[in-house]
Formats: structure tokens, sequence, C-alpha cells
């Protein structure tokens, strides 16, 4: 029996948040990247685009929001074969990364 309350896209949402997560901490080398947090996982609703929402003001560098971005872009290709790689999905969906707004005290 299916649950009715987490859809595909919530559970695949969820998924790739935690796969992502684990392959910043195990295997991004770029020091801009560590310590940072992946707070969610938007899917569009044809599931062909992940919006990664992220947070950076847990993170023990004084790396700045505009270095932390470039480093997620450098490292979006190596990010997206490795979620590939672990997520069981036909079609993995194109990544887009986003600095958590609302949570800004700076």
């Amino acid at each position: 029996m299916k649950s009715s309350d987490f859809n595909r896209s919530d559970r695949l949402s969820d998924q790739i948040r935690t796969e992502i997560a684990t392959i910043l901490r195990n295997d991004v080398k770029d020091p801009r990247l560590e310590g940072i947090t992946i707070i969610k996982v938007e899917l569009s609703k044809d599931i062909s685009k992940a919006y990664i929402i992220f947070s950076s003001l847990n993170s023990f560098t004084q790396i700045s929001s505009l270095e932390v971005e470039k480093a997620l872009k450098k490292a979006k290709g190596f990010i997206r074969s490795n979620l590939g790689k672990k997520l069981n999905v036909k079609r993995l969906p194109e990544l887009s990364f986003q600095e958590d707004q609302t949570n800004s005290f700076l």
C-alpha cells in the first residue's frame, strides 16, 4: 500500500539531499566547501531540475558566499556524476545550487 504522506518526488528529493551531503563531506576535496549544509532539495514537477538549497553559516571557515558558489559551480559535474552512481533513476535531474536566504544573519 502506498503512503499518502510522501510522493515519489518527496522521496527522491530527500535521497538527493542525503547523497549530496555525503558526497560533499567524503568525496569533494575543495576546502571552500567544507562545512556547508544542504538544507533541502526542491524538484521541478517533471523532475528534470533539482534546486539544492545550501547554507554556509555553519561552516567554520571564513569563506565568502561568492567563493562557496564558485566552488559548487566548479564541482557540479563531479557531484552529479557521483550522484548518478548512487541513485537508481532513469534520468538524473540537472542540479542548481542556491544559497539559503531565510537564515541570513549578516
